[in-house]
C-alpha cells in the first residue's frame, strides 16, 4: 500500500532524473542561509529594507541572464562536455561566494559581491538541470512528470534545512551557517557523475535552426552586453542605475525572443506570468519588525521555514496533475485571489489582530503561514511544461533560459517597485509606523494582474481550438 501510494503521487522516477534531481534538492537547500540573511543584513551589516531590495535587485539579475549560460550550454561545449563542465563551473562560483561570505564579508559591496556569485553559480546549475529534464524524458507525459518531480525536489530540500537553518542561525551564528552551506555545490558536483546522454536526438544545431544562422552569437552578446552594462553602472553609481537595467534588459529578452522564436500562447502567457511576479513585495522590513518588536528569534523563524516548505510540498503533491492538465489562467487567478486573502492575517498581526482574538504572536503568525504557504509553487509549474514543450532537440536550455529570464526579471522588478515603496513610506529599523500602510497598498497592488487574464483566456481557447481543427483534420486524412 504504501509504495502504490508513493508511487501514484510521484509517478515513475528513473536514475537518469537523478542529476536533475540532485540539482532542483541542492537549490532548495541554499534556503539553509535564508534566517542568518536577515540577521546578518539586520544587525552585522546594519541595512535598512530599501537598501537590502536594492541588493536584491541586483542578486536577481544573473537569473534574468540564463540565456548566456543557455546558449553556452547549448553550443559551446568545454572538453566536449555540454552539460557536465557547466554544472561543474556552477557549483565552483557558488563555492568560491560562501567562502567569501564566511570570510571577509564586512560591509554592503563586499556582501553583494559575493551575493552575486552564490547566485551566478546557482543560475548555471538551474540552466543545466532545466535542460537535461527535458533531455532525459522520452514522451511529453514524462517531460510534465520531470518536471513536477524537479519542483518537487527543490521544495524537499527547503524541508530538510528550514527548522535546521533557524536552529543552526541561533547556534553557530550566521557565518558558520554560511560555512555549511559550501556543502552544497559540493553535492551537485557528485551529481553530475550521473549525468548521461539523452534519450531525444540532440543534433548540432543547423542554420535555420533556433541557435543557428548566426543566432547564438546574438544571444551571447546580447547577454554579455547586458552583464556588461550592469557593472558599469553600478560601479559607477548612476543615477537611475537600476531602471535602466530593467528597461534595457526587457528590451534584450524581447528582441531575443523574437529571434529565437516561440509560440504566441507562450509569449501571451509568460506576459501575464511577469506581471504576475512583478508585484512588489513588502520586504524585509516585516522580519526586522518581527524581530524587534514581537521577538521572533533565529528558532521561531526557522519553525515557520519549515511549516512553509512542508506545505508547498504537500500543495504541489495535492495540486500537481490538476495543475498541469488545466490552463496557466486557471491557476494564475485562484492564486491571485487566495493569496491576496490569506495575505490579511500579516496585515491583522501588525495592527494587532491577535490581542483582539486572544492569541499570542507567535500562534497568530503560525497560523498564517500555514494557510498561505502551498501557494507560490502552484503557478510555475504549467509555464515550465508550456517552454518544455515547444523547445526544439539541440537547444532545450536556451528556451528554457530565455523564458526564465524572462520570469526572473520580473522578480528583479519586483524588488526595484519593494524599494521605491519601502523608500515612499519610510520604513526603517528605527521607525516602523508607516509598515501597517506599506502592507495595505502592497496587498491592493497584488490584484492587478487580474485584469490581464482576460487576454490570456482568449489566446488559450484559440489554441484549444486550433488543437482540435488540426486533430479532426488528421482523422479525415486517414
Amino acid at each position: 500500500m504504501p509504495v502504490a501510494l508513493a508511487r501514484r503521487l510521484l509517478g515513475g522516477v528513473r536514475l537518469a532524473y537523478l542529476p536533475v534531481l540532485v540539482t532542483y534538492f541542492a537549490y532548495g537547500a541554499s534556503a539553509i542561509t535564508g534566517v542568518a540573511l536577515v540577521f546578518f543584513e539586520k544587525d552585522a551589516l546594519r541595512l535598512t529594507p530599501a537598501e537590502v531590495a536594492g541588493i536584491l535587485f541586483w542578486v536577481g539579475l544573473p537569473w534574468s541572464m540564463k540565456m548566456v549560460a543557455g546558449v553556452a550550454s547549448d553550443v559551446y561545449p568545454i572538453f566536449g562536455s555540454r552539460r557536465v563542465a557547466y554544472l561543474l563551473v556552477g557549483a565552483l562560483c557558488s563555492l568560491a561566494g560562501y567562502a567569501a561570505l564566511v570570510s571577509v564579508v564586512e560591509t554592503k559591496g563586499p556582501f553583494l559581491l559575493a551575493m552575486l556569485l552564490v547566485a551566478v553559480g546557482f543560475m548555471v546549475q538551474d540552466v543545466v538541470a532545466d535542460a537535461l529534464s527535458v533531455e532525459v524524458a522520452e514522451t511529453e507525459e514524462e517531460l510534465g512528470q520531470v518536471q513536477a518531480l524537479g519542483r518537487m525536489a527543490l521544495l524537499v530540500g527547503s524541508i530538510s534545512v528550514g527548522y535546521l537553518g533557524g536552529w543552526l542561525a541561533g547556534r553557530i551564528g550566521a557565518r558558520g551557517v554560511f560555512a555549511v552551506a559550501m556543502v552544497l555545490p559540493l553535492l551537485v558536483a557528485v551529481g553530475s557523475a550521473f549525468v548521461r546522454p539523452g534519450a531525444r536526438p540532440r543534433p548540432a544545431p543547423a542554420d535555420g535552426g533556433p541557435l543557428g544562422g548566426g543566432r547564438a552569437r546574438l544571444v551571447m552578446g546580447v547577454g554579455l552586453s547586458y552583464a556588461a552594462l550592469g557593472v558599469l553602472l553600478e560601479t559607477f553609481q548612476a543615477p537611475f542605475a537600476q531602471e535602466i537595467v530593467l528597461v534595457v534588459s526587457g528590451v534584450l529578452i524581447g528582441l531575443l525572443l523574437s529571434r529565437v522564436g516561440v509560440s504566441r500562447a507562450v509569449i501571451v502567457a509568460a506576459f501575464v506570468i511577469f506581471l504576475f511576479r512583478a508585484v512588489p513585495g513588502v520586504g524585509q522590513g516585516y522580519s526586522f519588525w518581527a524581530i524587534d518588536r514581537l521577538g521572533f528569534d533565529q528558532q521561531f523563524l526557522g519553525i515557520l521555514a519549515q511549516v512553509s516548505s512542508v506545505l508547498s510540498l504537500a500543495g504541489l503533491l495535492v495540486f500537481r496533475k490538476t495543475i498541469v492538465k488545466r490552463p496557466v489562467s486557471f491557476t494564475l487567478f485562484w492564486v491571485v485571489l487566495a493569496g491576496s486573502v490569506l495575505y490579511l492575517p500579516s496585515i491583522g498581526l501588525f495592527y494587532g489582530a491577535n490581542e483582539w482574538l486572544g492569541i499570542s504572536p507567535r500562534t497568530f503568525a503560525l497560523i498564517d503561514t500555514t494557510i498561505s504557504a502551498p501557494l507560490g509553487q502552484l503557478t510555475m509549474v504549467p509555464m515550465l511544461v508550456l517552454i518544455a514543450k515547444t523547445a526544439p532537440p539541440g537547444a532545450e536550455a536556451t528556451m528554457f533560459a530565455i523564458m526564465a529570464s524572462l520570469m526572473n526579471l520580473a522578480l528583479s522588478a519586483s524588488e526595484l517597485f519593494t524599494r521605491y515603496l519601502n523608500t515612499a513610506f519610510a520604513v526603517t529599523q528605527q521607525d516602523y509606523s508607516d509598515l501597517g500602510r506599506l502592507m495595505i497598498t502592497v496587498g491592493a497592488i497584488g490584484l492587478l494582474p487580474l485584469l490581464a487574464l482576460p487576454l490570456l483566456r482568449r489566446h488559450e481557447r484559440g489554441e484549444i481550438n486550433r488543437e482540435e481543427f488540426e486533430a479532426k483534420r488528421r482523422d479525415l486524412q486517414r
